[in-house]
């Protein structure tokens, strides 16, 4: 009986274009998981093909399987232990020739592979269009071009994976169904190693991946293939100056030279828009001035643009409160409903056009290749304080969501750079404090609300390189870690990816709506609830009692018990505040009156600043404990964020009240 079911793993480097491509490949058909034993996203999606089943895994970018950082040996693990049925290899045809390094070490390891090449149309722009039936030839394998953003290219893709698959499932010897080893002639004592290593048991890929990785590989060796490969390694020491993995690396691209000049790839400078871009986002004096107007401009736009959308969403809201009221009889059960459920998941609700606009600006910069030059511009300041340039991705994703943001960190390889990236992530404020900026800003802010949002996550920064240059003063200094980030072309983003991107985000958003903060807001209705005797409710006396902590900072009962709402989760603030705020909170333009009433705009501006410092979300803290695998570096998450909310709060209320 055939077989009908297959699995395609996606490889590629970052900046390829995979996840486009996997996008198109699946459309909807996805699903996120987590390789076992770490904490890395992958994809899987499915998609069905001329009666066959495609099981499609998007594997993280990585630049070689012989490196020891976490999405390489999530990748190298992946292939060694659960191999798939095929490789779909993707790579970008502007820049064949540094793609190519990952596709060697593929097909050294004689995995059934199909080279798909992505950004064929820059490929033309800059004149390096490879023969691709030439490549093709010289490599032994199916090479196709492909376009992550128009669904009509995936279709011969699936053609020849389909073909593939079955001619290697049903034995037929031809090109497009066997994949012999590639064999790449290094230089003699590299040869001579790989030799005493084969002769001790393993196989060519194994020895050279061994040599390269320097031992550090995903498979075992035993006692003889240890030994003889640690006198390769003293062998190769002792001839030459360069490391096995630096002349390995060189006999690579030695190889993949010969092969492009073979295929004929032009090598012509990159197109004058690109270095006119350059000129300007990486310019010494108008880079960094030029990226905080264009964060200016996302917050300005995602205050101004996201107010319509907000207002439709607010009056639909407003719309189920009062035919709900209309059809319900005064009790119990309709307050659950309206001055609960829709009070405080409403209240948080109407927020959710700003938070897709940011996500979506966030998204422009990254696929645009924005990011990666703000990245490079921002390594000389970010050293200065004890950071690394790598730092600086997980930072930026901090504004999304701070959980995803310090597992990301896991791609700093120095430990003293890495604890301190987890500590101060937090201060990155995260979208969950975005409905209370948006709220607050609109109160008291009306005319410059974006210039408020765009200054209250400067702030954030500006906090967290302050912590972060004193605690490098007192981590132990450890060795520098070279940074290395590459500058991918400029690029249109594809329309698809960002929605796709965005809906996921929506999709966690959504989630946290009819998660914790319905419960949360179940909690606090039930606080605010009982006792039913005409007296002060729990959620009242809670506040009231709480408040001597916060009547400095000009907070009454009701921002104090929304503030410990939100040791939760960030986003029951807003409900909360909706809720204790009116009895009927399905209007939030009856909340925003009944705040503005209450707090003084210096108030709100300290309220604003305690929301952005203190401590993290309970599962912000749960990773802060799983990554740096201690509970005091998470206690002291706590305790460093309660004193600089309090502290910062309390002179933003003092000088705010000069000016405000």
């Amino acid at each position: 009986m055939s077989k009908t079911d297959f699995t395609v793993a996606l490889v590629g480097n970052p900046n390829c274009g995979k996840t486009s491509l996997f996008n198109q490949l699946t459309g909807a058909r996805q699903r996120t998981g987590n390789m076992a034993g770490v904490t890395v996203d992958i994809k899987q999606g499915q998609r069905a093909h001329q009666g066959v089943t495609l099981t499609f895994v998007d594997l993280p970018g990585l630049y070689s399987l012989s490196q020891n950082r976490v999405e390489e040996r999530v990748a190298r693990d992946y292939l060694l232990n659960s191999p798939p049925d095929f490789v779909l290899n993707v790579l970008d045809a502007s820049n064949l020739s540094r793609h190519l390094a990952l596709t060697t070490q593929l097909l050294e390891q004689g995995l059934p592979t199909l080279l798909a090449l992505n950004m064929m149309d820059e490929a033309a722009r800059l004149r390096r269009v490879p023969d691709l039936r030439l490549l093709c030839r010289q490599l032994g394998v199916p090479v196709l071009a492909s376009d992550g953003r128009k669904s009509s290219a995936v279709v011969p893709l699936l053609d020849q994976l389909v073909a593939s698959l079955l001619a290697s499932h049903q034995h037929m010897a031809s090109l497009l169904s066997t994949c012999s080893a590639l064999h790449i002639d290094y230089e003699p004592h590299i040869e001579q190693a790989i030799k005493q290593l084969t002769d001790a048991g393993l196989p060519r890929w194994q020895a050279v991946q061994s040599l390269e990785a320097e031992g550090d590989v995903g498979f075992e060796l035993t006692n003889v293939e240890q030994q003889t490969l640690a006198d390769a390694l003293k062998m190769l020491a002792e001839r030459h100056d360069e490391t096995a993995t630096e002349l390995i690396t060189a006999g690579r691209y030695g190889y993949i030279h010969g092969l492009c000049h073979e295929i004929d790839e032009a090598h012509v400078d990159i197109s004058w828009i690109d270095s006119w871009l350059d000129g300007i986002t990486l310019n010494r004096w108008l880079g960094l001035p030029l990226f905080f107007l264009s964060l200016w401009l996302i917050f300005e736009a995602t205050f101004t643009l996201g107010a319509y959308p907000a207002d439709w969403i607010e009056q639909g809201v407003s719309l189920v409160a009062d035919g709900i009221t209309f059809i319900l009889p005064d009790t119990l059960f309709r307050s659950v409903i309206t001055d609960g459920l829709l009070a405080g998941v409403g209240g948080v609700l109407v927020f959710l056009p700003n938070v897709v606009l940011l996500f979506l600006f966030i998204a422009i910069l990254e696929q645009s290749g924005y990011m990666a030059r703000a990245a490079f511009l921002t390594d000389r300041v970010m050293s200065k304080v004890g950071l690394h340039g790598k730092a600086f991705v997980p930072l930026v994703m901090g504004f999304g969501c701070n959980v995803p943001a310090i597992m990301a960190t896991r791609t700093i390889e120095e430990p003293r750079a890495r604890l301190i990236t987890i500590l101060i992530n937090p201060f990155m404020s995260c979208s969950a404090r975005l409905p209370v900026y948006v709220l607050l800003a609109g109160i008291f802010f009306a005319d410059n609300a974006g210039t408020a949002l765009f200054g209250i996550h400067m702030l954030g920064i500006m906090v967290a390189f302050l912590i972060a240059a004193l605690l490098s003063r007192w981590l132990p200094k450890q060795a520098d870690e070279i940074f290395i980030m590459e500058l991918p072309p400029w690029r249109w983003p594809s329309w698809r990816s960002l929605m796709l991107h965005v809906w996921d985000k929506v999709k966690d958003f959504l989630h946290k709506v009819g998660g914790v903060i319905l419960v949360g807001s179940m909690a606090v209705w039930i606080l605010q609830t009982f006792p039913m005797d005409g007296g002060a409710s729990w959620l009242e006396q809670l506040g009231r009692w709480m408040t001597p902590v916060f009547a400095p900072l000009g907070f009454s009962w009701h921002e104090t018990v929304a503030l410990l709402s939100g040791f939760l989760a960030k986003e029951v603030i807003a409900a909360t505040l909706a809720m204790v705020y009116q009895a009927n909170a399905a209007d939030i333009g009856g909340l925003r009156v009944a705040i503005e009433a209450s707090l003084v705009p210096a108030a709100g501006l300290a309220l604003m600043v305690f929301s952005l410092l203190y401590m993290p979300c309970l599962a912000t803290l749960a990773v802060i404990r799983r990554e740096t695998g201690s509970w005091r570096w998470a206690a002291l998450s706590i305790f460093t964020g309660l004193v600089l909310a309090w502290s910062g709060a309390w002179l933003a209320f003092r000088v705010g009240s000069l000016f405000l």
